[in-house]
């Protein structure tokens, strides 16, 4: 589906947001596979907002993997093409920070559903060096 046909949600779902229950992403970075919790997910009234926090349960690092995507990319595949548009992808640990210029994403979310999933490959930003995401998955309940 393009996002032309994207499917269009009610203003009266995006009132208030939603709030994530439980979830996790399962990705490989730089070849080794990892899981990490959600610790925010919400449904704004124009995207879909995603944290997955790698910290480790330390609250002195803020090592994260967060996620924009616009409600009109839902349920199709998007590559990511530069900083922001149309999907936002920020890889962030203690030794660098970066946004995804490289790869794809797709975000499973029907209106209604509790459950959001999404699935991503190939993930890499735009300098040498920074780490590559392969093979991810990620599934997030709302409330």
């Amino acid at each position: 589906m393009s996002g032309s046909q994207a499917k269009k949600y009610s203003l009266e779902f995006f009132k208030g947001s939603k709030k994530a229950l439980q979830g996790q992403i399962t990705v490989e970075v730089d070849g080794h596979k990892q899981t990490f919790p959600v610790i925010h997910a919400e449904v704004r009234a124009n995207e879909i907002v995603f944290d997955f926090d790698m910290s480790g349960g330390d609250p002195g690092r803020n090592n994260i993997i967060g996620v924009v995507i616009g409600k009109a990319y839902l349920n199709t595949k998007v590559e990511f093409v530069g900083h922001g548009d149309p999907v936002y992808l920020l890889f962030q640990d203690s030794v660098q920070e970066w946004v995804a210029t490289k790869g794809w994403i797709r975000v499973e979310w029907q209106e209604g559903s509790k459950k959001i999933a999404g699935l991503l490959d190939d993930v890499q930003g735009d300098r040498d060096g920074n780490s590559i995401l392969t093979g991810g998955k990620f599934e997030v309940t709302l409330d």
